[in-house]
């Protein structure tokens, strides 16, 4: 079989690359395209952010030099375009993320879906690749499948592998698997077969191995967007309670980072989306012998004077009751317990509560101090950060500067972003930069 574009990987990177050309072949050793783009947003697909090139470009840190060009090429504002043109709309939330009207992740891809087969896109499912030479004239692709007597055909697999499926079946054999290995060749290929990040989805790391067996080199893939691990063990007793809004304090190596927005408490540490913001600035410290020191500002919208002021009022109003109950309407009744012990006046009245007891509570509510040792494992990532070191890709073009012929996109590259559609635009700018004949 020949095809002028051999894409690896029916992801999101996958699927907007095979939507910009022609005579294109998309391999993907899932039995559907776009299993993890259904994940993104909790099904409703924050598919961009709003806001400038230079401004995305400011957000990836040390990747957005390197980004700049595909997202002048391809920006956010085109991304809702092109969607809007595929029939579907898009609107912005009040955080700045971008969001298909119908909020269900599945008319993206299967806008996406549509837009291949208008082109004539031929797709290859449940196929795994198992290794890419170069050849003189492009490159050849090795592929395997899986076929089963025991499953239905699925859609993308030739007539060989039906009669395959008969002839087992005649020999009496319910369910029965066997591989078959094939070869692909291409004049171009463009591996966008995602990081390590939710490998119930497909992503398992193969195109590291690719990118590796061509002479790339692969920067270690570490978790990102994933929830920490505390060493305090304190924190299983508040596992489910959440808050709407906080600020997050650390400094790493002479470095301040401050992040804001929901947290959640977790059995052995914090998660929620500021956290998972803080996580990819940790990553590269993480696991650590030496935990990372952060705080919590459990209120950010009052300064220490101000939610003292509010205390001395809350406190001389209710004077009678325990201090636990003034704090109610602060945080939830658990972390009110909990601050309350560690301060040392669980059964304190307002009446009771000295100045340097409330001094300390105020230091709790504002710097709640948590040890961070590691994060949870890549697998419970939204994304991988790490993969293919973007010194090896021309940011032009996506293409190898090692192997010429040779592109990428998405995931698979070292290039990443925090939480609100930054890193679904990374896949649709490198995609449909990469993409182009």
């Amino acid at each position: 079989m020949e095809t002028k574009i051999c894409i690896i990987g029916a992801g999101p990177a996958g699927l907007m690359a095979a939507g910009t050309g022609a005579e294109t072949v998309v391999i993907e050793k899932n039995t559907a395209a776009g299993k993890k783009l259904l994940l993104t947003g909790g099904g409703r697909c924050n598919l961009t952010h709003s806001g400038t090139v230079e401004e995305f470009v400011k957000v990836y840190g040390k990747a957005g030099r390197f980004l700049r060009h595909c997202l002048y090429e391809f920006s956010p504002d085109a991304t809702r375009e092109f969607f809007s043109e595929l029939g579907v709309p898009t609107k912005v939330d009040e955080a700045g993320c971008v969001f298909p009207v119908s909020e269900c992740a599945g008319d993206v891809r299967d806008a996406l879906l549509r837009r291949c087969q208008e082109l004539g896109v031929q797709f290859l499912f449940g196929r795994g690749v198992e290794r890419i030479e170069k050849c003189d004239n492009g490159f050849a692709v090795f592929t395997e499948r899986v076929i089963s007597t025991g499953v239905p055909p699925i859609a993308g697999r030739d007539e060989a592998e039906k009669s395959i499926k008969k002839q087992i079946s005649r020999l009496g054999f319910a369910s029965l698997e066997m591989t078959t290995h094939e070869v692909l060749k291409a004049q171009k290929v463009i591996i966008a077969a995602g990081g390590l990040s939710y490998p119930q989805t497909g992503s398992t790391g193969d195109g590291y191995k690719l990118a590796k067996s061509l002479g790339h080199t692969i920067i270690e893939p570490k978790p990102a967007l994933v929830p920490l691990v505390a060493a305090e063990k304190w924190l299983g007793e508040l596992a489910g309670v959440s808050l709407d809004n906080v600020s997050i304090f650390t400094k790493v190596e002479g470095k301040k980072a401050i992040v804001t927005g929901p947290i959640i408490f977790t059995q052995d540490g914090i998660g929620g989306p500021a956290v998972l913001d803080l996580s990819r600035l940790l990553a590269d410290y993480l696991p650590s012998q030496k935990p990372i020191e952060i705080t919590v500002d459990v209120i950010p919208a009052m300064n220490e004077a101000k939610l003292d002021e509010y205390l001395v009022g809350q406190l001389s109003q209710h004077s009678r009751k325990i201090i636990i109950n003034v704090l109610f309407d602060l945080v939830p009744k658990k972390l009110a317990g909990l601050l309350c012990r560690q301060a040392g006046v669980t059964d304190t009245t307002g009446s009771q509560l000295k100045k340097d007891q409330r001094r300390k509570l105020i230091q709790l509510l504002k710097k709640l101090p948590l040890s961070i040792t590691s994060t949870r494992p890549i697998g419970e990532a939204t994304i991988t950060r790490g993969g293919v070191s973007m010194a090896e890709i021309d940011p032009k073009t996506m293409q190898s500067r090692i192997c010429p012929g040779l592109f990428f996109a998405g995931e698979v590259i070292d290039a990443d972003g925090p939480c609100g559609g930054y890193n679904l635009q990374i896949c649709w700018s490198t995609g449909a930069l990469a993409g182009k004949i």
